[in-house]
């Protein structure tokens, strides 16, 4: 009979992900891993096979969870309501306690992803997903008369997903909320015009 595991495994992961998207890749140490995850340096290398591993898979869960939460919290919104339900929700996180953190995938693409051949696959992918659920939405509020029709809405989610990873890197520079809620309010109005 193979020995079971005494801790959830994707749970321990969740929480490890909270040490790296915190503290980044180079400053997070084993000890601070097993401290959060709650479990022994075996269990950790048995499970997971090492640092980097544990790095990308809990990178991978942190941005599907963040497009599940994000479809979560709109659904059954216009498109344009949708879109701006979003942004809100975005800088409400940038002006929380937890703003400084910033977003998990910008940090990889700052500290890791220029020097990780696999760290810059996941998050050029998150960024694409992201772009086209962005993008899908555009189309749909301008077909439904909620926004002006522009001529690239390709274009568009790219920039308003500019302005989105910009305010999280101004969150975790520790902006003043008057800059954060300036950058948004600039987002809005991008997206209305």
């Amino acid at each position: 009979m193979p020995w079971e595991k005494q801790f959830d495994v994707e749970e321990a992961l969740q929480r490890a992900g909270d040490v790296f998207w915190e503290k980044g890749y180079e400053a997070t140490s084993i000890t601070d891993l097993l401290q959060a995850m709650g479990i022994q340096k075996g269990s950790f290398y048995d499970t997971y096979g090492s640092k980097r591993a544990v790095y990308l898979r809990s990178l991978e869960q942190y941005f599907r969870s963040r497009i599940i939460q994000f479809q979560k919290e709109v659904e059954g919104l216009g498109p344009k309501e949708a879109l701006v339900s979003m942004l809100n929700g975005i800088l409400k996180e940038c002006l929380s306690s937890v703003g400084t953190r910033g977003c998990f995938v910008v940090n990889c693409a700052v500290e890791l992803a220029p020097f990780d051949e696999d760290a810059q696959a996941i998050t050029q992918r998150s960024l694409r997903e992201h772009e086209k659920w962005v993008e899908g939405l555009i189309r749909k509020a301008e077909a439904a008369g909620e926004l002006p029709v522009s001529a690239d809405p390709s274009g568009k989610a790219k920039a308003l997903l500019a302005f989105i990873l910009g305010l999280r890197v101004y969150a975790r520079s520790g902006a003043p909320k008057s800059i954060l809620r300036s950058h948004a309010d600039q987002a809005l109005h991008f997206l209305e015009h």
